[in-house]
């Protein structure tokens, strides 16, 4: 059987709620801040590179994983809850490699995927026209296997060998479609929390929070007509916080350029980082007295989580 302190995703935010006698998650998170604490402190530490234990070796491993949830919906910053989401993946996944077939068919039910134990034998040529027979223990069918495999690079079905309608695979593959898995339906549960419902008890929380637009730059999107450079100082700014590529090239071909996504591709392959606050400011750029050093440090705060 599962140990969901291992893996509290099992777990939904209402049975924890029942099972502690509280009104809602923020009461329950908040009564001695404990939870809210260490999810903060396990995202600084993921974000900065630095080594993190379990969470099932915390005191509460299913409040501290819905507390990380909670902040990093808060924090509402796409690269750090991808970050974040990743690590916490790769320890379930050490886990979960080591777990019987049984509890790794359970965790694709929670899924929604409905892997079943079916062996199927085959015939492999090898070096020297030497043949082996090989098994496959795993089968899925091949539309759930379509659905769960969309957006994955590595999981192709013309890799797969399909037989009856369903889709068999080794344990490795079926260990690589979890993780992929479980990574998309964590990114689903991040909700972004709008600044106006954060609750009172969580707004210390908010001082982690970046993607604060810098008044210059406001007033660069707002413009009905920019110039070359002005178009440039956007499409730099918006690189360095995360935009898409399309949206980027957008703002440069409204302003004239000819070979917009070039432009782009030289931003991130030179790593072109926006201008600071005095070069903003010489260039005619700056509207507001922001007392921060460049556009990025306003959007990030200066009670940013990588410090």
């Amino acid at each position: 059987m599962l140990d969901y302190n291992k893996y509290p995703f099992m777990v939904s935010v209402d049975e924890v709620i029942k099972r502690e006698n509280a009104v809602d998650l923020y009461t329950l998170l908040t009564t001695d801040g404990r939870a809210i604490r260490d999810a903060k402190s396990r995202i600084r530490d993921i974000v900065t590179g630095k080594e993190v234990k379990r969470l099932k070796e915390y005191t509460s491993p299913q409040l501290t994983f819905f507390a990380e949830l909670l902040v990093l919906g808060v924090l509402n910053d796409r690269r750090t809850t991808e970050r974040v989401l990743r690590r916490e993946v790769e320890l379930f996944m050490k886990d979960l490699q080591k777990e019987e077939d049984g509890d790794l068919l359970a965790v694709f039910k929670w899924l929604g995927l409905n892997v079943r134990l079916s062996s199927l034998k085959y015939h492999e040529r090898v070096k020297g026209d030497r043949t082996v027979t090989k098994k496959l223990d795993y089968a899925l069918h091949f539309l759930e296997y379509l659905r769960a495999i969309k957006g994955s690079k590595d999981l192709s079905l013309t890799q797969r060998i399909v037989h009856g309608g369903y889709v068999y695979m080794d344990r490795p593959t079926l260990l690589r479609l979890l993780g992929f898995n479980l990574l998309r339906r964590l990114r689903e549960t991040v909700k972004p929390i709008p600044m106006e419902e954060v609750p009172e008890t969580l707004v210390d929380i908010i001082m982690m929070r970046g993607g604060k637009t810098p008044p210059c730059i406001r007033a660069l999107q707002e413009k009905r007509e920019r110039t070359p450079q002005e178009a440039l100082v956007l499409a730099v700014y918006m690189a360095n916080t995360g935009s898409s590529i399309d949206s980027i090239a957008l703002v440069l071909e409204k302003s004239g350029d000819e070979n917009p996504m070039e432009q782009v591709m030289k931003i991130f392959r030179e790593k072109i980082v926006v201008y600071s606050c005095p070069k903003m400011k010489e260039l005619g750029l700056c509207v507001s007295d922001c007392k921060t050093r460049s556009p990025l440090q306003f959007y990030y705060g200066s009670a940013d989580i990588t410090k």
